[in-house]
């Protein structure tokens, strides 16, 4: 009688806990916590299977996957896609039912036919409005348009431009209508316009009017093309109810920048508006892996959902309205900061787990999270390209499934709280590193530490910033001691951050691409495997009111479940330690030595020309810089190079000029020459030469020599244009063109030409001025302007190289190489090496031919 009545009282408190226990993924961490206590304190070895609910990671997979394909097709083929799929599902039913086999048949066959019906039909739609009227035929013409544009982004400034240093910004918007030679049309397709300057002020919901031109996007991309706007916006903006968003966004922004002096975090934390946030905090939360806290994301979501869902339960309001409230809550939060894909996600994975709640049956989070990537990618299948998704799903993984198992580790070394605490970081951030290894090839050393740092404060800046911008929209004067609260704790995560990026070595270089990812999956991998079956104590309970502890230091009593645990351990802390080592043998030290045959170095910078041309074991002539210090200034280091003999500025435009700054980091520049249209050198070029070198204006002419004959070669240049008076009708044309000779014993002599961004008539010029050059020809022909369609090909046809180099950025704005500048080289019988697609490549002289690698 005394067991029942014990037990009826043990339920009924468990059911008292249940009801008090919070939601999501922190309420099972806590229960795994409470069991292996208990465990641990009664000296019983409490040995459960981790559930995991797996059986919709086959259509998460599959929606993926199908999203991936169908966002790369047109419209027809599309439709018909879904058309298949739905057949094929159809039949798969009917095969269920036909042979009685439901439940073995409909998971592995018809579920995934399904969920790929599910993302084709409404894509095929989606694709139709994108490509209607004659949009498609003026993007694959390049044609110029006036058009009306429907912004869904506020104006971001990105890379200014390279040929004249001007400020660039890029609005995200919806093509409506627009003239094409004269005839009006309608559209609806989405397009990402490039501006000027004049297009800072154009927020998300205006219409604007414009004129430019349409380029292409590559397959796949949300955006169907890219307009470069050639004329300032004519903007509308909306008017009504639609304005209280935008304008309490602004409020807020100008309040916190009145009162708090913390760089403009706050906005950013709190509704993810970034336009007042200093450049240098900017930098410094990059460097230490906290970017992520200036922006809003999907922790911003659970921390308002839980404190208002929460806060009306301790008010003792039922369950039905506190869930209602919590969402409504929610529903605002996604207006005010614009639904943007990862606010989406966590709206949607509230929205879910409040129903869970509400049905009483608990899902499980893994669960939650794989529903709503098929949702989600079904409504959007263009969110599987986004890295904002991308991470958004691989940090709520992390949490879900490495979370717990890393806290109830480190529980044994420190409180349960703090082992809370610092699991989410490190669980987020191992998950994480292989995709942001693809946005930026760095480790940042401090990123764990500093997010431990900052996280205490970042759930209390949200909530108290969120109460402060709905007391702004009741009267301003009693949202100020909330702004200044909240900058307070933004000081301290922009104190965290300045203090972390300061610290020696705070980003160590990494391998970039594919292979980068690989070493990063890994390492995580295998950090996360060796944290899984780390070895634990484990005991045994004989019988009623005694124990016995199983000594792992004796052989005779080693359980085997022990024995093998510690065995996988060894084995798995073995692998992390092979992952580091292959890392160390390919990132240390970064500049080591190449020393290989390699003449010619086409660095990747971009959109810009950096060449370099080898005339030791570690120096080179360079024949431009790029637009950026830090690409320049890598490049030099895999080289292994340590002395620039000559460095050319080929002309004054700043993808050509704006990376000097990098080539003299621990370098020494002996000698720069310089052409332009312009009689002043920029301020770029000026402040740089720590040597003291002075800039010399180049002419035609002008000849050098270096190199002492050996394993490099003799290197010869001279300059063949521009000549003393020539006019010059622009700054392309005022580019220095070079004739390099590269002598080397165990080949014949190979020329090349370097031509800057020497346009088609500047080209027959200098043609015409250096016969010499017509008769004997080039093996190598830097093709000018990055491949664009003004530099022609009278060179190439003239001069007949073997081979062709082109440098441009991938995926650049400007449609370099255009198409018919490779056609003609390949049709020519020219190869053509290009760093948008090989990234940084070398040419090396071989006997008698010329062999390009990476």
């Amino acid at each position: 009688m005394s067991g029942t009545i014990a037990g009826r009282a043990a339920a009924t408190l468990t059911a008292a806990r249940s009801r008090s226990t919070p939601i999501g993924p922190l309420a099972s961490w806590r229960k795994k916590f409470l069991r292996e206590k208990r465990g641990r304190d009664t000296r019983t070895a409490v040995i459960e299977p981790r559930h995991r609910d797996l059986r919709l990671l086959p259509a998460a997979a599959v929606a993926w996957i199908t999203a991936a394909g169908v966002t790369r097709l047109d419209a027809s083929s599309a439709l018909l896609g879904a058309v298949v799929l739905a057949t094929l599902a159809l039949c798969s039913v009917i095969g269920c039912l036909a042979s009685g086999r439901v439940r073995r048949v409909a998971v592995p066959c018809v579920v995934p036919l399904a969920i790929a019906t599910l993302v084709c039909a409404p894509a095929s739609a989606s694709l139709a409005a994108r490509t209607s009227g004659p949009v498609s035929t003026a993007v694959q013409e390049q044609s110029a348009i006036t058009a009306v544009v429907h912004a869904t982004s506020d104006a971001v400034m990105i890379s200014p431009d390279r040929f004249t240093g001007s400020s660039r910004f890029m609005v995200e918007g919806t093509l409506t209508a627009g003239t094409l030679d004269g005839v009006r049309f309608t559209a609806g397709t989405p397009v990402v316009v490039i501006g000027p300057a004049s297009w800072q002020p154009v927020a998300a919901s205006d219409s604007v009017r414009t004129a430019g031109r349409l380029l292409p996007t590559k397959p796949g991309d949300r955006a169907a093309a890219l307009l470069i706007a050639a004329t300032s916006p004519q903007v509308t903006s909306p008017a009504g109810w639609t304005t209280v968003p935008a304008e309490l966004r602004t409020d807020f922004s100008q309040l916190s920048s009145r009162l708090t002096g913390e760089g403009g975090l706050l906005p950013g934390m709190v509704i993810g508006d970034r336009s007042t946030l200093d450049e240098s905090l900017a930098a410094d939360m990059q460097t230490t892996g906290m970017t992520h806290l200036t922006a809003v994301s999907g922790a911003n979501c659970s921390y308002l959902l839980a404190f208002v869902f929460l806060g009306a339960r301790a008010l003792r309001l039922p369950r039905l309205p506190s869930a209602v409230l919590g969402i409504l809550a929610l529903i605002g939060f996604v207006i005010l900061v614009r639904p943007e894909p990862s606010v989406l996600r966590a709206a949607l994975m509230g929205g879910i787990g409040v129903a869970a709640v509400l049905s009483g049956r608990g899902k499980v989070p893994l669960a939650l999270l794989l529903l709503t990537v098929v949702v989600l990618l079904t409504i959007d299948p263009w969110l599987h390209a986004s890295f904002a998704f991308m991470l958004s799903v691989a940090a709520a993984a992390g949490l879900i499934l490495f979370g717990p198992v890393l806290a109830l580790r480190l529980s044994r070394f420190m409180p349960l709280l703090v082992a809370q605490l610092v699991a989410v970081p490190i669980a987020a951030q191992l998950f994480c590193a292989p995709i942001l290894t693809l946005l930026q090839p760095t480790l940042p050393l401090y990123s764990i530490p500093a997010n431990l740092a900052a996280s205490p404060v970042v759930p209390f800046v949200t909530i108290v910033g969120m109460a402060a911008v709905a007391l702004i929209a009741v009267a301003e004067p009693l949202a100020v001691p909330l702004v200044l609260a909240a900058g307070w704790g933004t000081a301290w995560v922009g104190a965290v951050a300045t203090f972390f990026a300061s610290a020696p070595g705070a980003t160590l270089p990494w391998v970039g691409g594919p292979v980068g990812v690989i070493l990063t999956g890994m390492l995580s991998a295998a950090i996360v495997l060796a944290v899984t079956f780390s070895p634990r104590r484990r005991t045994v309970t004989p019988g009623p009111g005694r124990s016995t502890k199983v000594n792992p230091s004796r052989g005779s009593n080693r359980s085997e479940a022990h024995s093998g645990h510690g065995r996988i351990g060894a084995l798995l802390w073995l692998a992390v330690g092979c992952v580091a080592g292959l890392a160390a043998v390919t990132l240390w030290p970064p500049g080591r030595p190449d020393n290989g045959t390699w003449h010619i170095a086409a660095c990747d910078v971009g959109q810009g020309d950096a060449f370099a041309v080898r005339t030791g074991e570690r120096s080179v002539i360079l024949i431009d810089t790029g637009p950026e210090p830090d690409a320049v200034d890598a490049c030099l280091d895999r080289l292994a190079v340590d002395t620039v003999e000559l460095l050319v500025l080929t002309h004054l435009h700043a993808d050509h000029y704006g990376g000097i700054e990098g080539v003299s980091r621990d370098r020494t520049v002996q000698r720069i020459l310089y052409s332009s249209s312009e009689p002043a050198l920029p301020t770029t070029v000026t402040a740089v030469p720590a040597q003291q070198v002075s800039p010399e204006r180049l002419i035609a002419g002008m000849t050098g020599e270096h190199g002492d004959g050996g394993s490099y070669g003799r290197v010869s240049w001279t300059v063949l244009w521009p000549e003393a008076g020539a006019p010059i009708d622009s700054e392309n044309n005022s580019s220095a063109v070079l004739d390099v000779v590269i002598d080397t014993d165990a080949a014949p002599d190979v020329a090349v030409l370097l031509t800057g961004d020497l346009e088609e008539d500047a080209a027959r010029a200098m043609l015409r001025a250096s016969p010499g050059l017509n008769e004997r020809g080039v093996q190598i022909l830097k093709v000018a302007h990055h491949g664009a369609r003004n530099g022609g090909l009278d060179l190439a046809h003239t001069l007949k190289p073997r081979l062709a180099l082109i440098s441009a950025g991938r995926d650049n704005d400007y449609g370099h190489p255009h198409p018919t500048i490779t056609a003609g080289l390949s049709a020519a019988g020219i190869t053509v090496a290009r760093t948008d697609q090989l990234g940084t490549f070398l040419v090396s002289i071989q006997d008698d031919s010329l062999r390009v690698h990476r």
